[in-house]
Protein backbone atom coordinates (compact mmCIF):
# COMPACT_ATOMS: atom_id res chain seq x y z
CA UNK A 1 0.00 0.00 0.00
CA UNK A 2 1.10 3.53 -0.80
CA UNK A 3 -0.06 6.79 0.63
CA UNK A 4 0.04 9.89 -1.12
CA UNK A 5 0.70 13.27 0.78
CA UNK A 6 1.61 15.46 -2.00
CA UNK A 7 0.24 18.31 0.14
CA UNK A 8 -0.14 17.44 3.56
CA UNK A 9 1.93 15.61 5.91
CA UNK A 10 0.66 13.22 8.92
CA UNK A 11 4.10 12.14 11.04
CA UNK A 12 2.44 8.57 11.80
CA UNK A 13 1.78 7.42 7.58
CA UNK A 14 4.33 6.88 5.49
CA UNK A 15 4.98 9.68 2.49
CA UNK A 16 5.56 8.05 -0.82
CA UNK A 17 5.62 9.53 -3.98
CA UNK A 18 3.57 7.57 -6.95
CA UNK A 19 3.06 8.45 -10.27
CA UNK A 20 -0.48 9.90 -11.23
CA UNK A 21 -2.89 7.43 -12.97
CA UNK A 22 -4.68 7.75 -15.75
CA UNK A 23 -8.33 7.76 -16.30
CA UNK A 24 -11.61 9.37 -17.53
CA UNK A 25 -13.30 12.55 -15.19
CA UNK A 26 -16.42 11.42 -14.60
CA UNK A 27 -19.38 13.36 -15.40
CA UNK A 28 -22.81 13.20 -15.14
CA UNK A 29 -24.17 11.52 -18.82
CA UNK A 30 -20.44 9.69 -18.63
CA UNK A 31 -20.69 6.74 -15.80
CA UNK A 32 -22.34 8.37 -13.27
CA UNK A 33 -24.76 7.15 -10.63
CA UNK A 34 -27.57 7.52 -13.53
CA UNK A 35 -29.96 6.22 -10.90
CA UNK A 36 -28.72 7.68 -7.59
CA UNK A 37 -31.71 9.93 -6.62
CA UNK A 38 -34.52 8.29 -8.41
CA UNK A 39 -36.04 6.97 -5.63
CA UNK A 40 -36.63 3.50 -7.21
CA UNK A 41 -34.39 0.26 -6.39
CA UNK A 42 -32.02 -0.75 -9.08
CA UNK A 43 -31.36 -3.81 -10.09
CA UNK A 44 -28.19 -2.74 -11.96
CA UNK A 45 -25.77 -0.79 -13.08
CA UNK A 46 -22.84 0.63 -16.16
CA UNK A 47 -20.85 -1.94 -15.59
CA UNK A 48 -18.79 -0.69 -18.91
CA UNK A 49 -18.09 2.43 -18.50
CA UNK A 50 -14.72 4.00 -17.40
CA UNK A 51 -13.70 5.50 -14.44
CA UNK A 52 -10.71 7.42 -13.32
CA UNK A 53 -8.54 6.24 -10.42
CA UNK A 54 -8.60 2.35 -11.57
CA UNK A 55 -5.44 0.59 -13.16
CA UNK A 56 -4.55 -3.00 -13.22
CA UNK A 57 -3.83 -3.39 -10.08
CA UNK A 58 -4.57 -0.29 -7.68
CA UNK A 59 -7.49 2.04 -6.97
CA UNK A 60 -6.94 5.46 -5.71
CA UNK A 61 -9.19 7.11 -3.57
CA UNK A 62 -8.93 10.72 -1.73
CA UNK A 63 -9.79 12.31 1.64
CA UNK A 64 -9.35 16.30 1.99
CA UNK A 65 -9.42 16.68 6.19
CA UNK A 66 -7.62 19.50 8.50
CA UNK A 67 -4.33 18.33 9.20
CA UNK A 68 -3.48 21.55 10.30
CA UNK A 69 -5.64 24.45 11.88
CA UNK A 70 -8.11 24.18 14.92
CA UNK A 71 -9.39 20.74 14.09
CA UNK A 72 -6.16 19.24 13.17
CA UNK A 73 -6.12 16.47 16.09
CA UNK A 74 -9.29 14.83 14.77
CA UNK A 75 -8.31 15.01 11.44
CA UNK A 76 -5.33 13.37 11.99
CA UNK A 77 -6.57 10.82 14.09
CA UNK A 78 -9.49 10.18 11.93
CA UNK A 79 -6.82 9.76 9.06
CA UNK A 80 -5.02 7.45 10.79
CA UNK A 81 -7.90 5.20 11.64
CA UNK A 82 -8.84 5.40 7.78
CA UNK A 83 -5.60 4.67 6.77
CA UNK A 84 -5.75 1.28 9.30
CA UNK A 85 -8.57 0.32 7.56
CA UNK A 86 -6.83 0.24 3.50
CA UNK A 87 -3.38 -0.68 4.69
CA UNK A 88 -5.42 -3.83 6.87
CA UNK A 89 -7.47 -4.59 3.23
CA UNK A 90 -4.30 -4.45 1.27
CA UNK A 91 -2.62 -6.80 3.39
CA UNK A 92 -5.57 -8.92 3.45
CA UNK A 93 -5.39 -9.04 -1.02
CA UNK A 94 -6.68 -5.38 -1.60
CA UNK A 95 -10.37 -5.51 -3.53
CA UNK A 96 -9.99 -8.34 -6.41
CA UNK A 97 -5.86 -7.97 -6.58
CA UNK A 98 -5.53 -4.11 -6.43
CA UNK A 99 -4.40 -2.20 -3.71
CA UNK A 100 -5.82 1.04 -2.52
CA UNK A 101 -3.94 3.87 -2.68
CA UNK A 102 -5.23 6.69 -0.29
CA UNK A 103 -4.28 10.75 -1.57
CA UNK A 104 -4.89 12.68 1.20
CA UNK A 105 -4.78 16.78 1.10
CA UNK A 106 -5.12 19.09 3.96
CA UNK A 107 -8.15 21.63 4.06
CA UNK A 108 -7.26 23.32 6.97
CA UNK A 109 -10.75 23.27 8.49
CA UNK A 110 -11.55 26.05 5.85
CA UNK A 111 -14.06 25.92 3.51
CA UNK A 112 -12.18 27.52 0.56
CA UNK A 113 -9.05 25.53 0.83
CA UNK A 114 -11.30 22.01 1.09
CA UNK A 115 -12.90 23.17 -2.31
CA UNK A 116 -9.16 23.56 -4.08
CA UNK A 117 -8.42 20.43 -2.20
CA UNK A 118 -11.18 18.23 -3.74
CA UNK A 119 -10.65 19.90 -6.91
CA UNK A 120 -6.85 18.45 -7.07
CA UNK A 121 -8.03 15.37 -5.77
CA UNK A 122 -10.33 14.88 -8.78
CA UNK A 123 -8.61 16.94 -11.31
CA UNK A 124 -5.24 16.20 -10.81
CA UNK A 125 -4.77 13.29 -8.75
CA UNK A 126 -7.63 11.88 -10.46
CA UNK A 127 -9.17 9.74 -7.44
CA UNK A 128 -11.99 7.13 -8.26
CA UNK A 129 -13.76 8.07 -5.30
CA UNK A 130 -13.50 10.81 -1.79
CA UNK A 131 -13.69 8.58 1.08
CA UNK A 132 -13.73 9.71 5.24
CA UNK A 133 -12.72 13.24 6.27
CA UNK A 134 -13.06 15.27 9.30
CA UNK A 135 -15.07 18.43 9.99
CA UNK A 136 -18.60 19.87 8.75
CA UNK A 137 -17.67 23.69 7.31
CA UNK A 138 -14.89 22.33 5.18
CA UNK A 139 -17.63 19.35 3.72
CA UNK A 140 -20.44 21.18 3.22
CA UNK A 141 -18.45 24.00 1.31
CA UNK A 142 -17.43 21.21 -1.28
CA UNK A 143 -20.79 20.09 -1.92
CA UNK A 144 -21.98 21.79 -5.08
CA UNK A 145 -18.47 20.47 -6.47
CA UNK A 146 -19.32 16.97 -5.61
CA UNK A 147 -23.04 16.99 -6.91
CA UNK A 148 -21.57 18.71 -10.31
CA UNK A 149 -19.29 16.39 -10.68
CA UNK A 150 -21.23 13.25 -9.36
CA UNK A 151 -17.81 12.19 -7.12
CA UNK A 152 -18.61 9.27 -4.87
CA UNK A 153 -18.15 10.30 -1.46
CA UNK A 154 -18.46 8.03 1.75
CA UNK A 155 -18.61 8.32 5.16
CA UNK A 156 -17.40 12.68 5.50
CA UNK A 157 -17.76 13.16 9.38
CA UNK A 158 -19.26 16.23 8.76
CA UNK A 159 -22.80 16.11 10.90
CA UNK A 160 -24.76 18.47 8.79
CA UNK A 161 -28.68 18.59 7.27
CA UNK A 162 -27.19 18.86 4.43
CA UNK A 163 -25.53 15.56 4.14
CA UNK A 164 -27.07 12.32 4.31
CA UNK A 165 -30.11 13.85 1.91
CA UNK A 166 -31.20 13.04 -1.58
CA UNK A 167 -30.48 16.68 -1.99
CA UNK A 168 -26.45 15.45 -2.40
CA UNK A 169 -27.39 12.17 -3.70
CA UNK A 170 -23.35 11.04 -4.09
CA UNK A 171 -22.49 12.07 -0.49
CA UNK A 172 -23.23 8.30 1.87
CA UNK A 173 -23.48 9.60 5.39
CA UNK A 174 -23.01 7.46 8.69
CA UNK A 175 -22.97 10.22 11.49
CA UNK A 176 -26.33 11.37 12.89
CA UNK A 177 -26.31 15.53 12.18
CA UNK A 178 -25.71 18.10 15.22
CA UNK A 179 -29.96 18.39 15.18
CA UNK A 180 -30.37 14.62 16.17
CA UNK A 181 -27.15 15.00 18.42
CA UNK A 182 -28.54 17.60 20.66
CA UNK A 183 -32.02 16.36 20.83
CA UNK A 184 -31.34 13.25 22.18
CA UNK A 185 -28.91 14.44 24.28
CA UNK A 186 -30.45 17.16 25.71
CA UNK A 187 -33.95 15.30 25.83
CA UNK A 188 -32.37 12.61 28.01
CA UNK A 189 -30.92 15.63 30.35
CA UNK A 190 -34.19 16.38 31.11
CA UNK A 191 -36.15 13.50 31.52
CA UNK A 192 -33.01 12.65 33.93
CA UNK A 193 -30.83 15.49 35.26
CA UNK A 194 -33.02 18.68 34.39
CA UNK A 195 -31.97 22.33 34.56
CA UNK A 196 -34.48 25.36 35.18
CA UNK A 197 -31.78 27.08 33.37
CA UNK A 198 -29.14 27.18 29.90
CA UNK A 199 -26.83 29.18 28.03
CA UNK A 200 -25.01 28.05 24.97
CA UNK A 201 -21.60 28.36 23.77
CA UNK A 202 -22.14 28.49 19.92
CA UNK A 203 -19.85 27.77 16.87
CA UNK A 204 -21.07 30.35 13.84
CA UNK A 205 -22.40 28.86 10.90
CA UNK A 206 -24.59 25.92 9.98
CA UNK A 207 -22.88 23.76 13.12
CA UNK A 208 -23.93 25.86 15.41
CA UNK A 209 -27.33 26.99 13.28
CA UNK A 210 -28.15 22.97 13.79
CA UNK A 211 -27.45 22.53 17.50
CA UNK A 212 -29.29 25.20 18.22
CA UNK A 213 -31.81 23.50 16.35
CA UNK A 214 -31.78 20.15 17.96
CA UNK A 215 -31.43 21.90 21.44
CA UNK A 216 -34.65 24.44 20.96
CA UNK A 217 -36.75 20.97 19.45
CA UNK A 218 -35.38 19.26 23.15
CA UNK A 219 -36.58 22.18 25.57
CA UNK A 220 -39.95 22.87 23.67
CA UNK A 221 -42.56 22.20 26.34
CA UNK A 222 -40.28 22.73 29.31
CA UNK A 223 -40.64 26.26 29.99
CA UNK A 224 -36.65 26.56 29.76
CA UNK A 225 -35.09 29.36 27.55
CA UNK A 226 -31.92 29.54 27.03
CA UNK A 227 -30.43 32.67 28.79
CA UNK A 228 -27.70 33.54 26.68
CA UNK A 229 -25.51 32.79 23.39
CA UNK A 230 -22.75 33.17 23.18
CA UNK A 231 -20.83 32.77 19.82
CA UNK A 232 -17.30 31.91 18.84
CA UNK A 233 -15.13 31.43 15.84
CA UNK A 234 -13.11 27.83 14.86
CA UNK A 235 -10.15 30.54 15.75
CA UNK A 236 -11.21 32.29 18.72
CA UNK A 237 -8.55 31.87 21.13
CA UNK A 238 -9.58 34.75 24.05
CA UNK A 239 -12.46 33.30 25.86
CA UNK A 240 -12.65 35.69 29.05
CA UNK A 241 -15.38 37.77 27.96
CA UNK A 242 -17.05 34.88 26.88
CA UNK A 243 -16.59 33.11 30.27
CA UNK A 244 -17.31 36.48 31.91
CA UNK A 245 -20.68 36.61 29.93
CA UNK A 246 -21.83 33.26 31.08
CA UNK A 247 -20.83 33.83 34.61
CA UNK A 248 -23.35 36.79 34.32
CA UNK A 249 -26.20 34.69 33.24
CA UNK A 250 -25.51 32.40 35.88
CA UNK A 251 -27.42 29.30 33.93
CA UNK A 252 -27.41 26.33 35.74
CA UNK A 253 -25.83 24.12 33.20
CA UNK A 254 -23.66 25.66 29.88
CA UNK A 255 -24.09 23.84 26.65
CA UNK A 256 -21.28 23.35 24.34
CA UNK A 257 -21.07 23.54 19.83
CA UNK A 258 -17.78 23.91 18.95
CA UNK A 259 -14.26 22.81 18.40
CA UNK A 260 -13.39 20.20 21.21
CA UNK A 261 -10.27 22.75 22.06
CA UNK A 262 -12.61 25.79 22.44
CA UNK A 263 -15.07 23.67 24.09
CA UNK A 264 -12.07 22.80 26.55
CA UNK A 265 -10.40 26.09 26.70
CA UNK A 266 -13.80 28.10 27.42
CA UNK A 267 -14.51 25.14 30.50
CA UNK A 268 -11.13 26.91 31.82
CA UNK A 269 -11.88 29.92 31.65
CA UNK A 270 -15.02 29.73 33.31
CA UNK A 271 -13.42 27.80 36.40
CA UNK A 272 -10.71 30.51 36.36
CA UNK A 273 -13.14 32.73 37.31
CA UNK A 274 -15.12 30.62 39.80
CA UNK A 275 -18.09 29.54 37.54
CA UNK A 276 -18.74 26.22 37.79
CA UNK A 277 -22.00 25.11 36.17
CA UNK A 278 -23.36 21.54 35.01
CA UNK A 279 -21.90 21.31 31.20
CA UNK A 280 -23.46 19.51 28.09
CA UNK A 281 -21.44 19.12 24.54
CA UNK A 282 -21.35 17.33 21.78
CA UNK A 283 -19.48 13.98 20.71
CA UNK A 284 -16.46 15.12 20.24
CA UNK A 285 -15.56 15.25 24.07
CA UNK A 286 -15.40 11.40 24.03
CA UNK A 287 -12.07 11.53 22.40
CA UNK A 288 -9.14 10.45 24.61
CA UNK A 289 -7.19 13.11 23.71
CA UNK A 290 -9.63 15.76 24.91
CA UNK A 291 -10.01 13.94 28.22
CA UNK A 292 -6.49 13.86 28.64
CA UNK A 293 -6.32 17.28 27.90
CA UNK A 294 -9.44 18.77 29.99
CA UNK A 295 -11.10 15.78 31.62
CA UNK A 296 -10.96 17.23 34.90
CA UNK A 297 -12.66 20.39 33.38
CA UNK A 298 -15.31 18.41 31.94
CA UNK A 299 -16.20 16.17 34.71
CA UNK A 300 -19.82 15.53 34.87
CA UNK A 301 -20.16 16.61 31.47
CA UNK A 302 -22.91 15.16 29.77
CA UNK A 303 -22.00 14.14 25.96
CA UNK A 304 -23.96 12.30 22.58
CA UNK A 305 -22.23 9.25 21.82
CA UNK A 306 -21.82 8.11 17.98
CA UNK A 307 -19.40 5.22 18.38
CA UNK A 308 -19.62 2.48 20.64
CA UNK A 309 -17.42 2.52 23.65
CA UNK A 310 -14.18 0.09 23.30
CA UNK A 311 -15.41 -1.47 26.30
CA UNK A 312 -18.27 -3.02 24.57
CA UNK A 313 -18.51 -6.53 24.59
CA UNK A 314 -18.91 -6.51 20.89
CA UNK A 315 -16.70 -9.24 19.19
CA UNK A 316 -16.12 -6.64 16.35
CA UNK A 317 -15.42 -3.79 18.77
CA UNK A 318 -13.22 -5.90 20.68
CA UNK A 319 -11.22 -7.29 17.39
CA UNK A 320 -10.63 -3.65 16.34
CA UNK A 321 -9.54 -2.24 19.71
CA UNK A 322 -6.94 -5.45 20.21
CA UNK A 323 -5.53 -5.51 16.59
CA UNK A 324 -5.00 -1.97 16.91
CA UNK A 325 -3.39 -2.23 19.95
CA UNK A 326 -1.12 -4.51 18.70
CA UNK A 327 0.15 -2.99 15.85
CA UNK A 328 0.43 0.60 17.04
CA UNK A 329 1.27 -0.33 20.69
CA UNK A 330 -1.53 2.49 22.24
CA UNK A 331 -5.04 2.32 22.58
CA UNK A 332 -7.44 3.50 20.38
CA UNK A 333 -9.02 7.21 20.29
CA UNK A 334 -12.80 7.99 19.34
CA UNK A 335 -11.21 9.73 16.20
CA UNK A 336 -9.27 6.47 15.45
CA UNK A 337 -12.66 4.74 15.18
CA UNK A 338 -14.58 7.12 13.15
CA UNK A 339 -12.06 7.04 10.34
CA UNK A 340 -11.56 2.92 10.97
CA UNK A 341 -15.23 2.76 10.68
CA UNK A 342 -15.14 5.58 7.41
CA UNK A 343 -12.72 3.10 6.16
CA UNK A 344 -15.05 -0.30 6.42
CA UNK A 345 -18.27 1.01 4.59
CA UNK A 346 -15.58 1.89 2.19
CA UNK A 347 -14.03 -0.87 1.60
CA UNK A 348 -17.37 -3.39 1.99
CA UNK A 349 -18.27 -1.29 -0.81
CA UNK A 350 -15.51 -1.54 -3.34
CA UNK A 351 -15.57 -5.50 -2.85
CA UNK A 352 -19.46 -5.80 -3.69
CA UNK A 353 -19.65 -3.45 -6.44
CA UNK A 354 -19.87 -5.56 -9.51
CA UNK A 355 -17.76 -3.73 -11.49
CA UNK A 356 -15.27 -0.56 -10.24
CA UNK A 357 -16.86 2.12 -12.26
CA UNK A 358 -18.14 5.17 -9.97
CA UNK A 359 -21.94 4.08 -11.40
CA UNK A 360 -21.39 0.47 -9.32
CA UNK A 361 -19.68 1.89 -6.26
CA UNK A 362 -22.74 3.68 -5.90
CA UNK A 363 -24.91 1.03 -6.51
CA UNK A 364 -23.17 -1.15 -4.15
CA UNK A 365 -23.37 1.64 -1.51
CA UNK A 366 -27.47 1.83 -2.39
CA UNK A 367 -28.26 -2.03 -2.10
CA UNK A 368 -25.45 -2.11 1.35
CA UNK A 369 -27.92 -3.73 4.01
CA UNK A 370 -26.97 -4.09 7.43
CA UNK A 371 -23.23 -3.80 7.34
CA UNK A 372 -22.21 -4.48 10.46
CA UNK A 373 -18.79 -2.55 11.91
CA UNK A 374 -19.77 -3.19 15.46
CA UNK A 375 -18.26 0.61 16.09
CA UNK A 376 -21.67 2.29 14.97
CA UNK A 377 -25.36 0.32 14.83
CA UNK A 378 -25.68 -1.44 11.27
CA UNK A 379 -25.42 0.38 7.96
CA UNK A 380 -28.20 0.42 5.46
CA UNK A 381 -28.55 2.77 2.22
CA UNK A 382 -31.36 3.04 0.34
CA UNK A 383 -32.23 4.02 -3.69
CA UNK A 384 -33.84 7.50 -1.94
CA UNK A 385 -31.48 7.03 1.35
CA UNK A 386 -27.97 8.30 1.86
CA UNK A 387 -28.19 8.23 5.77
CA UNK A 388 -26.82 4.97 6.28
CA UNK A 389 -27.19 4.77 10.45
CA UNK A 390 -28.97 7.43 12.26
CA UNK A 391 -28.24 6.84 15.98
CA UNK A 392 -27.30 8.46 18.74
CA UNK A 393 -25.69 7.42 22.28
CA UNK A 394 -25.67 9.22 25.34
CA UNK A 395 -22.65 9.37 28.03
CA UNK A 396 -21.02 10.85 30.78
CA UNK A 397 -17.20 12.03 31.83
CA UNK A 398 -16.64 10.30 35.72
CA UNK A 399 -13.31 10.07 36.74
CA UNK A 400 -11.64 11.20 33.28
CA UNK A 401 -13.47 8.43 31.53
CA UNK A 402 -16.60 7.97 29.23
CA UNK A 403 -19.34 5.94 31.38
CA UNK A 404 -22.36 5.01 28.88
CA UNK A 405 -25.70 6.27 29.91
CA UNK A 406 -28.07 5.56 27.74
CA UNK A 407 -27.84 3.37 24.65
CA UNK A 408 -28.02 4.00 20.92
CA UNK A 409 -31.58 5.40 19.99
CA UNK A 410 -32.34 5.62 16.78
CA UNK A 411 -33.47 8.83 15.37
CA UNK A 412 -35.83 9.50 12.55
CA UNK A 413 -33.97 11.08 9.07
CA UNK A 414 -35.22 13.41 6.73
Amino acid sequence: MRTVHRRATVASLAIVLLATATGCSATRGEDTASGSGSGEARTSCDENGVSQGITDDTIKLGSFTPLTGPVADPGTSGLAGLQYAIDTANADGGIDGRQIELVVEDDQYDASVALQAARRLNESDEVFAFTGGIGTPNFVGVLPYIKQNAIPAVGPYAPSNQVGVMENPDVFMIWPNFVDEFDVAVSWMMENEPVESASLVQQVGDVGDDALAGIEKALDGTGVELSTIQTVEPTTTDFSAIAQALRNADSEMVMFIAGPVVVGQVIQAMHQIGYEPRLLGQSDMTDESWLSEFGDEGEGMIVATKVAPFGSDDPLVQQFVDDWTADNGEAPTMWNAAGYTQGLVTIEALKTAPALTRDCFEFALETMSDFETGLIPPVTFGPDSRQGTNAVGVAKIEDGEVVQVAPFQLVSGD
